[in-house]
C-alpha cells in the first residue's frame, strides 16, 4: 500500500512524535484543499482539449464519478 505524508496537515492535540506514527481520516474541507501532480492534456468526446491535474482526475476516477483507468 503506499502512503502519502502530508507534513502541513497537523494533527491537533498531539505532540510531534505522536504526530509522524499516527495516521488520520482527513475531514472532506481538508481532503477538498489537497492539490498536486501533473498537468495533463484531456479530450472528451472529441470536443478541444484541456489540461487537468493529474491527482485530481485519478480522485474522480476513484470515486467513480469518472470512468477509466487512473494515470
Amino acid at each position: 500500500m503506499k502512503s502519502l505524508t502530508i507534513s502541513d496537515l497537523k494533527t491537533s492535540g498531539q505532540s510531534a512524535a505522536n504526530e509522524k506514527e499516527s495516521a488520520r481520516v482527513l475531514p472532506r474541507e481538508q481532503m477538498q484543499n489537497v492539490r498536486g501532480g501533473r498537468a495533463v492534456v484531456v479530450q472528451v468526446d472529441g470536443r478541444p482539449g484541456g489540461v487537468v491535474d493529474d491527482f485530481s482526475l485519478n480522485m474522480e476516477i476513484f470515486k467513480g464519478n469518472i470512468g477509466g483507468p487512473m494515470i
